[in-house]
């Protein structure tokens, strides 16, 4: 009947609005789980470190550490007085915050709790506009050294060579930085508060300031099928002026740490201090090689404590000392992998005694020599700038290498450090060789 057919097409119409209405809700589900899971926060955990981003990747935390356990035993020393212990030692513990706030800004927080104390070495927020332009403001290593640049979990030797001696180690200031030719060649500048050699900033104590500038190439990056696509080479100059009260020079130490040439403790820099660094390298498959000077002009002045303070006198004696260093370093990887600057070789197969497997092998030798300017012998009594007699005017050293890549994240190392010294003429000393044995354990993640 009529009345029966209306009663039909209504239920229809009815059920055909519940099912819209499932549908949507349905819909709404799966848009709000859609949403969620957009706004989620992303955590990972690997051999690169524990991070925590958001889901669009523009605020981040990536948590890393790294542990070193050394040992160092001395078989000949330079002298019948020198007396350093053999040991153990944890060389470096440092974990490290950093990531990013936005799109365009970063930050890094590394502290070391080594030698029972606690120090910041890195502490600075970045802004960076796009490849070719970054500024960097805070506490971070100055951009000199080739050597220095390079991360310490990735060293080829258990201590950096000579020439980082002579170079910045961290500075706290403004640097800008960036990338043309699609990589080709980069540029840091920097303006510091100016490290002394070897040093870092960590209380400003004088109006002088450091301009540091470098240029590094990389002339066939992009060429993929070129031999020369692993070659890179460039030059590093500072330029600044210190004064007396920027406290001691620090002393030279061999590639054991052992010191072998130090200042009188009354000498003072004052006045300019300029440091120039030719550098390159060169990596093809399992080979490398790198290579640098350093030559580091500075001007002296021997002081005397009146009140407890370095003071400048009628009597004080002033001159300008050229220091100068220079190191090879070649390495072999004995497993294949691929070696690079700054990059530890990624095991194929990671160290596991049941699969009989043995991570990866690399073999490093290295040629360096630091030679002090002769003038700082020269003189007598309170004028002389160091002793002729208990302090070396030129060190060479030559070293070996094994490391052991057990997986990514663990390293092995075992160093043989040989060197022997140069006195100035007129001395009464003849230093025997040096000879250690320096092994470190590391683990990084």
């Amino acid at each position: 009947s009529p009345d029966d057919v209306a009663a039909l097409r209504e239920q229809i119409r009815l059920l055909d609005q519940k099912l819209k209405v499932l549908e949507r809700n349905i819909e709404i589900k799966d848009e709000t789980a859609t949403a969620a899971a957009k706004a989620a926060p992303v955590i990972t955990a690997g051999p690169g470190g524990f991070i925590l981003a958001s889901a669009d990747k523009k605020f981040s935390l990536r948590i890393r550490g790294n542990i070193q356990a050394d040992a160092r035993y001395y078989i000949d020393e330079k002298s019948d007085t020198a007396d350093n212990p053999d040991s153990f030692l944890l060389r470096r513990i440092r974990p490290s915050f950093e990531g990013n706030v936005g799109e365009k800004f970063g930050y890094r927080i590394l502290v070391d709790f080594a030698n029972n104390g606690v120090q910041l070495l890195d502490a600075y927020g970045t802004y960076k506009q796009n490849d070719a332009f970054t500024l960097l403001f805070g506490k971070a290593k100055s951009p000199f050294d080739l050597e220095r640049l390079v991360s310490q979990t990735n060293l080829l030797f258990i201590e950096r060579s000579y020439p980082t001696l002579l170079g910045p180690n961290r500075d706290t200031g403004v640097q800008a930085s960036g990338d043309f030719l699609q990589g080709r060649l980069s540029y840091q500048t920097a303006f510091l508060d100016g490290a002394s050699d070897g040093g870092s900033v960590e209380t400003d104590s004088n109006d002088g300031k450091d301009a540091v500038v470098r240029l590094f190439t990389h002339p066939f990056k992009n060429n993929e099928d070129s031999f020369l696509k692993g070659l890179g080479f460039g030059a590093a100059y500072s330029q600044g002026t210190r004064e007396v009260g920027s406290g001691a020079i620090r002393a030279y130490t061999t590639n054991a740490q052992v010191p072998f040439f130090q200042y009188n403790g009354t000498v003072r820099p004052d006045g300019d201090h300029t440091r120039f660094s030719p550098q390159a390298y060169f990596y093809k498959g399992a080979f490398g090689i790198l290579a640098s000077y350093t030559e580091s002009d500075q001007e002296l002045v021997t002081t005397t404590v009146v009140g407890g303070v370095n003071t400048i006198t009628p009597a004080s004696r002033r001159g300008d000392f050229a220091t100068k260093a220079w190191a090879v370093t070649a390495n072999y990887v004995l497993t294949g992998e691929e070696t690079g600057y700054n990059t530890n070789p990624k095991p194929r197969q990671d160290f596991n005694l049941s699969a009989g497997t043995w991570g990866a092998w690399e073999v490093a030798v290295r040629a360096s020599q630091l030679t002090v300017d002769s003038a700082a012998f020269e003189g007598a009594g309170s004028g002389v700038f160091a002793n002729r007699n208990t302090q070396a005017e030129s060190v060479d050293s030559y070293s070996l290498g094994l490391n052991w890549y057990l997986n990514r994240n663990v390293k092995a190392s075992l160093n043989f450090e040989h060197s022997s010294f140069d006195t100035a003429s007129g001395s009464t000393s003849d230093f025997d060789d040096e000879l250690a044995v320096l092994s470190r354990v590391q683990f990084s993640f």
